[in-house]
This record gives C-alpha cells, structure tokens and sequence, in this order.
C-alpha cells in the first residue's frame, strides 16, 4: 500500500480538538470519526470524540492481520474497555452510555482485501462510493432546515444563526437520546453502529465490502466532508463551495450543522487517498 495524500483538519483549526484520526500500517488503513458528546465527561481534558480516537490510533496497528472484519471489531471493543479500567474510568462511564465513547470507523485491510465500514465514513473506489447515512442524522437534518426557514421568516437573519445556531440547539435536545440506541437493536430504521467498546454492533449494519481486482486506489474520509472525490484538492473545493452558497446548510445542502463564526468548517475532516 502506497499513501498518495491525507489530511486532517478540525473543525475549531486546533490539533488537540480535532476528534477525526487517521491510523496507517503495513497492513491497515483507517479513518476514524469519533462521535461528538454532549456528555461533560472529560478524560486527560479529552472530550469523548478525542479520547476513543486516540484508543483506536493505538488499537488498530496492533490487530493481527488475520482477524476478519467482525473478529476485528471484537479486538477493538476489547482493547478499548482494557485501557478504561487501566485508566481507572470504566466504572464512571459504565453506567451512563451518554458518558461512554464511540467512535465511526472504516478500515482497509490488505488481508482480505477489503473495506470494512462501521458507521458514517465514506469510501471511493472506481466509481462507487461507499457511505452508511444514519437515519437519524437525516431526522436532524429536516429539523434543522425547517427551524432555520421559520426563523429566518419571523425576523432573524442567516448572520444571526452562523453566529448561534438557535435551531442546533432542537436538534441536540433530541439528539440526547442517540446514546441510548447505539449498538442496540430495534429493527427500525433508526438502528445504527459504531465502535464504543461496550456493545457488538449489528452485524446487519456493518459493511464488508471486497475491493474488485481491478480497483488499484481507493479514498475514504470521514462525514467532515458532505461528498469524496479522488482527489483531496476537489473535496476542499467542494467543501469551500457549499460555504459560499449555503454557509447555514439549510437550503442547496442541508445538513444538521453549519459553518458557525468561530469555526473553520461544520466538522472535523479527514482525507486520505492510497494505493492498494
């Protein structure tokens, strides 16, 4: 495997907050999202994005390179309750899922050959994009768009909500309630995986998907950027242009954050394009 490009960026243009990671080895390739809380829980001054990201930066160079993509999986979980009782934590976050970190990841294991996707990142490969819209992230969406819309008609302006994002607020009161069905299975359409440590995700939510022989590069990011492309300089462009035309993320693409006053983009972000 040969890195072509990667970057990593947080949303705040500082290092030390930015919950998106990128991990390269030998035999593994990953990006990892960690979910952004609203938990007060900090662990070394770490929110709980940034600490299961930097669990996993650790985790992941030491999977050994016959685990399949659910035996994988397992290891992580593993690793990551490991190191909360090594770090005395695990009894103050075990009660309260609010409180437990998780983590979006997608792998590429040289192995098999394969992409493994446990979450919302996303992969290009081809012409095919790999991606795992979460359903719920879709609900907050059209709260958010519909919010905005009867704001802005009863007197406030898109500079107001770039400045506080009165309609977010909706959004993360309804928001409280993801923790609660992580990993679990009600079979509705809001079931979703990720990484936390606690909980086996579904396997019926995880994607194993074989690279075709023909694929030789492959580009998986993280949901900081709205759409992949093969090139990093186009997703940047792409992203610069939803900035300019619809800053608030309400109207041409609506999305359940916006570019806030303060920040460099909606989310943290990570790119990277590689041979295989």
């Amino acid at each position: 495997m040969k890195v072509i490009e990667k970057f990593l960026k947080g949303k705040f243009d500082k290092e030390e907050l930015c919950e998106d990671g990128i991990c390269i080895t030998d035999d593994f390739i990953a990006v990892i999202d960690g979910v952004s809380s609203q938990s007060k829980f900090r662990y070394n001054n770490k929110k709980l994005g940034k600490i299961i990201c930097d669990i996993l930066l650790e985790a992941i160079p030491k999977l050994n390179i016959t685990l399949d993509c659910y035996q994988a999986i397992s290891f992580l979980n593993s690793y990551i309750l490991k190191f909360y009782k090594e770090h005395n934590i695990f009894d103050v976050i075990q009660e309260d899922a609010a409180d437990q970190p998780s983590a979006s990841v997608i792998i590429y294991s040289k192995h098999y050959n394969q992409i493994w996707l446990i979450g919302d990142c996303f992969a290009l490969y081809g012409n095919n994009i790999l991606e795992n819209k979460l359903e719920a992230d879709e609900l907050y969406t059209k709260i958010r768009a519909m919010t905005i819309e009867y704001l802005i008609e009863t007197g406030y302006t898109e500079e107001d909500l770039l400045k506080e994002d009165i309609a977010h607020k909706f959004v993360q009161n309804l928001s409280k309630r993801q923790p609660y069905i992580r990993n679990k299975t009600y079979n509705s359409k809001y079931d979703y995986a990720v990484i936390d440590g606690f909980n086996e995700p579904n396997k019926n939510l995880i994607k194993c998907i074989d690279v075709p022989s023909n694929i030789k590069e492959i580009v998986f990011t993280s949901d900081g950027y709205r759409k992949p492309f093969n090139s990093l300089k186009k997703s940047e462009e792409y992203l610069q242009h939803i900035k300019e035309v619809d800053p608030l993320c309400y109207k041409d693409f609506p999305y359940e954050r916006g570019f806030y006053v303060g920040q460099v983009s909606y989310d943290d972000r990570a790119y990277i394009r590689f041979e295989i």
